[in-house]
C-alpha cells in the first residue's frame, strides 16, 4: 500500500525547472545549428540561383531538413515537460496550452516537407525530362515561398500558446508576474502573422516581445530550484 501511493506521488510530481531549462537549451542549439546548414542557399528573388544552390548544396540541405525535424521533435518533448510544470496551475489552461504548441510544432513538420519538394524536384531525371529547366526552377522556389508562409501559420498558434502560458505563469506562485506579462507582450505580437505584411513592419518589436521565449529557460536554469512553490 506504501509503495504503491509513494509512485503515485512520484508519477504525479512536476518535473524539476532545471530540466525543462536545459531542453530548452537543447532546442534553441539545434534550431541555430539548422538554420546555419542552410544559410544562404535560398534566394528568394532568384528562382535559378536558389535551384543551383540546392543541388549543389544538396547534403547540407537535407541535413538542415532533419536537424529541424529533431528541433520540432525537442518541442514537442519540451511541450510535455510544460504541462507537467504548469498543469497544478490550472489543468485545463495547461492542457489548451500544450494543445497550441503540439498544433504548431505538427504544422511546422508539414511545412518541412514543402521545404524538402525542391530537393526531390530538382534531382529527378523523370521530372527534368518533361518539364523545362525553368518550370523546375520555378517549382522549387515555389515550394520555399510556400513553406514560409505555412510557418506564418505556425507562428499565430505559437502565439495562441505563449499568450496561454503568459496567464499560467501570472496565476502561478513559482514564477516572476513581469515574465508572464512578457510572454502575453510575445503572443500579442505573434498574432501579428495573421496579416504577415504588418508583422515584417514591426519586426524589431517582435524580437524584443518575443524574447521572453529565452527569458523563462534561463530563469529556470539560475533560479528554478530556490523559487519553485507548485500549488498543492
Amino acid at each position: 500500500m506504501t509503495n504503491d501511493n509513494t509512485f503515485e506521488v512520484e508519477a504525479s510530481s512536476p518535473p524539476s525547472p532545471r530540466t525543462i531549462g536545459w531542453v530548452w537549451v537543447l532546442y534553441f542549439l539545434t534550431g541555430i545549428l539548422g538554420a546555419l546548414l542552410t544559410r544562404g542557399i535560398i534566394v528568394s528573388t532568384d528562382a535559378a540561383s536558389t535551384a543551383n544552390n540546392i543541388l549543389a548544396h544538396a547534403s547540407l540541405y537535407r541535413a538542415g531538413f532533419a536537424v529541424d525535424l529533431i528541433a520540432n521533435l525537442i518541442y514537442i518533448a519540451l511541450t510535455a515537460l510544460l504541462f507537467g510544470l504548469f498543469r497544478p496551475v490550472n489543468p485545463t489552461l495547461a492542457l489548451l496550452a500544450a494543445f497550441f504548441s503540439l498544433v504548431g510544432c505538427t504544422v511546422q513538420i508539414m511545412g518541412e516537407l514543402l521545404r524538402l519538394a525542391p530537393s526531390v524536384v530538382l534531382a529527378n531525371p523523370q521530372l527534368a525530362h518533361a518539364f523545362g529547366a525553368q518550370q523546375l526552377q520555378a517549382a522549387a522556389l515555389l515550394s520555399v515561398i510556400l513553406y514560409r508562409s505555412v510557418f506564418n501559420i505556425a507562428f499565430v498558434l505559437f502565439a495562441c500558446f505563449e499568450l496561454v502560458t503568459g496567464f499560467l505563469i501570472l496565476r502561478s506562485t513559482f514564477l516572476p508576474r513581469w515574465l508572464g506579462w512578457w510572454w502575453i507582450a510575445g503572443g500579442i505580437g505573434g498574432l501579428t502573422f495573421l496579416w504577415p505584411p504588418l508583422a515584417t513592419s514591426i519586426w524589431p518589436l517582435l524580437l524584443a516581445a518575443g524574447a521572453g521565449e529565452f527569458a523563462l529557460p534561463l530563469w529556470l536554469l539560475v533560479k528554478g530550484v530556490e523559487s519553485r512553490r507548485l500549488e498543492n
